[in-house]
């Protein structure tokens, strides 16, 4: 399945998780994906007592950032192994 972005650009799904590993690959990425999951609240309750719409906002945050980590899934070793597998894999 190829997605479409801005001007009518086409991109399969593949390419697409290749992009995310590249961005979050470097020690920068690192930094920025720890701090999405601080703020996305992976590490604590975001359950708000008498606040179901706040709740499900929280949960909002919280499942963007797991579909950000959904999308590395694929290259998460070579990611936690602190390369890419090459440079052919994602070129």
């Amino acid at each position: 399945m190829k997605l479409l972005l801005e001007r009518e650009e086409l991109i399969d799904r593949e390419e697409l998780q290749r992009m995310y590993c590249r961005v979050f690959d470097s020690k920068e990425g690192q930094i920025v994906l720890q701090d999405l999951a601080n703020v996305s609240g992976v590490y604590r309750s975001n359950f708000a007592r008498d606040a179901s719409d706040y709740t499900s906002f929280l949960e909002g945050h919280r499942s963007l950032f797991f579909y950000i980590c959904s999308q590395l899934e694929k290259y998460r070793s070579n990611i936690e192994g602190g390369n890419m597998a090459g440079d052919d894999d994602y070129n």
